[in-house]
């Protein structure tokens, strides 16, 4: 293999790799419009074969379309689609090509099934390769053969990009991910010549970012950047601007008819030309999740793309050696963290690792590449350790990516202690799910702190509970059994609410919901239940921490013994354990208040 071709080699096993994927998990034949895609994809079904945007076709088959097709009921029952259309416009002609394949094979004309899908997977795989060939030529500008192969792998095969290329290509962030190639292509090949054909091409993949993700309009500061430490000084670059303004001007109005695209869409669905579409969703901008979203366990970008360090390590170099690059990439990021950490959901809900930054993983290439050169510019010695340390990393991230699809890594809930318990696990374990901290979005919502729980968290005043115990189920009244207490809700409700009152000492008593008290019954073997409206002896418990800054504890009753979960269903609360075990073992959680 010749070192000149070493770049374009990386692309074909890229390629050669992510088809693997596509067989060797049968992703051609598995429905892949998921999570957030039925709102991005119904623009094209609903044109291009019902003509009918306002969604009233989905009115004749209600419940075909109930999970296919995502709306809001607005004013006078009218139908708005709530995510923007741009990745549908970027999809289009593989869509009419799926539906042409379809009529002429006699498949059904659904727009979902897998000749659709299967012809719009082919259109998310030739964007990403023609996005991975001009950001190819972007980095040779800049660096060796060698690095940029190791760039492009790492880009796709060490990031989450594999699985939004593959698995979940229908969400927006591979298609994204590569018009950003593009457009960083055009605006320095521009730069470069003053060609009016690059801006114009630049001006209209600009628009189509913004069509896709409104919020990617903050990234023309980066290119602004870019042009005046390219020009050497402001005036320059204004200079350079004035001698090509004609021509910026009609770039300018191509990227506004492009991006405007969707506002002309709400004016047809809604009557205005701009609409609230997250309307029951917002930003936080007081409470910006900046560290969250960078470093825990729950989402962060470092954490599940630790591969992504090399980036800050080459911003160093170019700090040295070109400040455009530098200053673009920092304003640009500093603004988009801030921005991308604010919404309520900061961890973006179902998703694999911190999805919104695949989007700027082309902008991230060029520091990513830095670092890349920098460590492997050292001794034999070095380089090996750092070769090492980037194939380890492409790794972890191939075998992370392997854990997501098999509900091995949690799609929103994990902990610091959930990551490493499960860091080599192959098979879910229920001690290791028990490890997952739910977010508690209503107090997000409600722009309140999370909760910290302590060993003197429930010590202070009375507190409104949900009990769990280590088989994973929420502590429930069973009406049906004389309101005896058990480990037996799969999720909180009503019945699994719980008010601690504190008596005298390290006393407390527990109620229930419906205004009944925890009671130990020695006539029914010292079970527990919810059923006296006074508190005497046998209403009286104590709380033992298990750890002095978590949410585990043991109960102990009156009788001196802990409280344990039965072993059947359906999972009795006794008083009978003289010490604590997995059984008498129990979290407790205080949810939107």
């Amino acid at each position: 293999m010749k070192n000149s071709n070493l770049s374009r080699y990386s692309i074909l096993f890229i390629f050669v790799f992510i088809i693997c994927i596509f067989f060797s998990f049968n992703i051609w034949k598995k429905n892949r419009i998921i999570i957030d895609a039925p709102s991005y994809y119904t623009y094209l079904p609903a044109l291009i074969i019902h003509s009918d945007l306002k969604l009233n076709y989905i009115d004749s088959k209600p419940a075909y379309y109930q999970n296919k097709v995502w709306y809001y009921k607005i004013d006078d029952d009218k139908k708005l689609i709530k995510h923007p259309m741009g990745i549908s416009v970027a999809l289009s002609p593989f869509f009419v090509a799926g539906h042409l394949i379809a009529k002429m094979n006699g498949a059904i004309q659904d727009g979902y099934s897998m000749t659709y899908q299967n012809s719009v997977s082919v259109g998310v795989l030739f964007y990403l390769f023609v996005g991975l060939y001009f950001l190819r030529k972007i980095l040779l500008e800049y660096f060796s053969e060698k690095i940029t192969a190791i760039t492009l792998v790492a880009i796709v095969l060490g990031t989450n990009l594999l699985w939004y290329s593959s698995f979940e290509g229908f969400m927006p962030h591979a298609i994204t991910f590569s018009v950003w190639c593009l457009a960083m292509y055009t605006f320095f090949q521009w730069l470069k010549t003053s060609e009016p054909k690059f801006i114009l091409c630049f001006s209209a993949l600009f628009g189509l970012i913004v069509l896709i993700r409104p919020l990617s309009i903050v990234a023309i500061l980066y290119f602004i950047i870019i042009g005046v430490y390219s020009k050497g000084e402001l005036k320059s670059f204004f200079d350079f601007m004035k001698l090509n303004l004609k021509t910026i001007i009609v770039g300018a109005v191509i990227t506004f008819v492009i991006a405007s695209l969707q506002l002309m869409y709400w004016k047809y669905a809604t009557g205005k030309w701009l609409y609230d579409v997250y309307m029951d969703e917002h930003f936080v901008f007081s409470r910006p999740q900046i560290l969250p979203f960078l470093f825990s366990f729950r989402k962060g970008v470092f954490i599940y793309t630790p591969i992504l360090i090399f980036a800050l390590v080459g911003l160093q170099t170019f700090y040295k050696t070109n400040k455009g690059i530098f200053w673009s990439t920092i304003v640009l990021m500093c603004i988009t963290i801030f921005l991308l950490s604010s919404w309520w959901a900061w961890s973006y809900g179902i998703c694999w690792g911190m999805r919104p930054m695949i989007d700027y993983y082309a902008l991230l290439s060029l520091p990513l590449a830095a670092g890349f050169q920098l460590v492997l510019n050292k001794s034999k010695a070095i380089q090996l350790f750092f070769v090492g340390i980037i194939f380890l990393l492409i790794s972890l991230n191939l075998f992370q990516t392997w854990q997501y699809k098999n509900g091995l890594i949690h799609y929103d809930d994990m902990s610091q202690e959930a990551y490493f318990k499960g860091f080599f696990q192959t098979k879910p374990s229920i001690e290791w799910a028990d490890l997952l901290k739910p977010y508690d979005w209503e107090r997000r919502e409600n722009h309140l702190s999370q909760i910290e729980y302590s060993a003197d968290f429930l010590k202070s005043n009375k507190k409104e509970v949900y009990l769990r115990g280590t088989n994973l189920m929420f502590l429930a009244v069973n009406e049906k059994a004389q309101n005896a207490m058990g480990a037996l809700g799969k999720d909180y409700s009503a019945n699994s609410l719980f008010y601690i009152q504190h008596q005298e000492g390290k006393i407390i008593s527990i109620r229930s919901s419906i205004g009944l008290y925890w009671s130990m019954k020695p006539q029914y073997e010292n079970a527990i239940t919810a059923s006296e409206t006074n508190i005497g002896a046998s209403e009286k418990f104590t709380f033992e921490y298990i750890a002095e800054d978590d949410n585990k504890i043991a109960i102990k009753a009156a009788n001196g013994k802990y409280i344990s979960i039965g072993s059947k269903w359906p999972f009795i609360l006794k008083a009978e354990s003289d010490k604590i075990g997995k059984n008498e073992i129990f979290r407790y959680f205080v949810i939107g208040k």
